[in-house]
């Protein structure tokens, strides 16, 4: 039915027609994998998940679908970020963008001024641009008529390329350079080419009022579509006996993208094969430098002193049992004023990276770890009527999926 494209990996003729099946087609599994997978499964059902459809080899292995079939496409959130990065890597072997290190200022020329012409092309891939932003989206990037001109106008926070912050503003300028290099918006751009090689029937992109689409967010796909993107990337931008994406860019895409945060590669995240962390109290005197409020600064360090967490959900679940209603003040306080992310407040012991990850709000993930040949999507959709619940982000979705390599005898074991 299907035969190798190189190495382990199955061919895309097979994931196009595996993809359209959700029965679980797991009898190759170990009783150790079934049970991984199964408990993978069974808590995309237990946080509400629309979809949860892991690949094996670019086959089905199983699946999961709240309604019994698969839905229409769900928005990707941050997690689109990811696949605009895809398509930066056609441009660079197009010959659209000359470099990952062009200047910013080359598309866009009112840039040329001091400070701001020093703005590559890379330092929006890796969230090191310095543009001033504001980190939730509602407040200011969603009511501005332009996004790609609210970027352009924003004033330098700190020295481009010295700082890790993540930046939706930021990010939103790709969607101008792409339309600049290519001569088309876009969305057009994907429609046209990456997503009509793989087949992938995109719906409509979120725009701002001008007609951009956002680089940020706002592109919907299917659990299936998710799926053929992260198989790309599985195979280091193969498809089907053709190179749509060059595998340098790949593995530079995946690779840590600046020294301020290992866990970033270029809008893809790195995640290790374990995690362990313990607080930090040294933690106190960087959050009074960045001006956390005193009594915050002593709340949280009262809360996690001695605190250990054994991987990042449990690490997420601790804050949230120790913090309860406060806990957004706390993510008000130190990550959308600050960009502080919890990381932050621990020590942290971790394992070498094996899986790579595109993820956004309320818990889109599109999940990657080569050495098991495994590609895994989890999507939930956005409700009007109803609050998000704290288990619906499924915070563990990556690390349930290294588990299940693991179990797979792929990646070694957890010490």
């Amino acid at each position: 039915m299907f035969h190798a494209i190189q190495g382990p990996f199955a061919s895309a003729l097979a994931l196009v027609l595996t993809l359209a099946t959700p029965v679980v087609v797991a009898a190759e599994l170990s009783p150790e994998a079934r049970a991984a997978l199964d408990s993978l499964l069974e808590e995309g059902r237990q946080s509400r998940s629309d979809a949860v459809l892991v690949l094996h080899d670019g086959r089905d292995i199983g699946s999961y679908y709240r309604d019994g079939t698969p839905p229409a496409p769900i928005e990707l959130m941050s997690a689109t970020k990811s696949v605009v990065a895809l398509g930066i890597g056609q441009l660079l072997a197009q010959g659209g963008i000359a470099s990952l290190d062009q200047p910013v200022a080359d598309f866009y020329p009112e840039w040329k001024q001091r400070g701001k012409r020093d703005v590559t092309v890379r330092m929006l891939l890796n969230h090191t641009s310095g543009l001033q932003n504001v980190m939730l989206a509602t407040e200011e990037i969603y009511p501005a008529p332009d996004a790609v001109q609210l970027a352009l106008a924003a004033d330098l926070g700190s020295e481009p390329g010295a700082e890790f912050f993540y930046n939706n503003k930021a990010v939103n300028l790709l969607a101008g350079i792409i339309e600049k290099a290519s001569g088309k918006p876009m969305d057009a751009f994907f429609n046209d080419g990456l997503f009509g090689q793989l087949g992938v029937q995109a719906a409509e992109w979120d725009k701002d009022a001008a007609g951009n689409p956002y680089a940020m967010a706002g592109l919907p796909l299917s659990a299936a579509d998710a799926a053929r993107i992260g198989q790309l990337v599985l195979d280091r931008g193969r498809y089907e006996e053709r190179q749509l994406v060059p595998a340098a860019f790949i593995d530079e895409m995946l690779a840590q993208g600046q020294d301020g945060e290992p866990g970033c590669g270029l809008l893809w995240w790195r995640r290790p094969a374990w995690m362990h962390f313990s607080y930090d109290p040294g933690s106190a005197a960087m959050l009074r430098e960045k001006g956390v409020p005193e009594s915050l600064v002593q709340r949280i360090d009262s809360a996690l002193a001695g605190a250990r967490f054994d991987g990042r959900a449990a690490m997420f679940d601790g804050l949230q049992e120790r913090f309860g209603e406060e806990m957004q003040v706390v993510r008000e306080e130190l990550i959308e004023k600050r960009g502080i992310g919890p990381f932050r407040l621990f020590d942290i012991d971790e394992g070498p990276v094996v899986a790579y990850e595109a993820q956004g709000y309320l818990g889109q993930y599109i999940v990657v770890v080569p050495m098991a040949g495994l590609v895994a999507v989890r999507q939930i959709a956005a409700s009007d009527g109803d609050e998000p619940q704290p288990r619906d982000g499924y915070t563990d979705f990556t690390g349930r999926v290294i588990a299940l390599a693991q179990a797979m005898g792929k990646l070694p074991p957890q010490p």
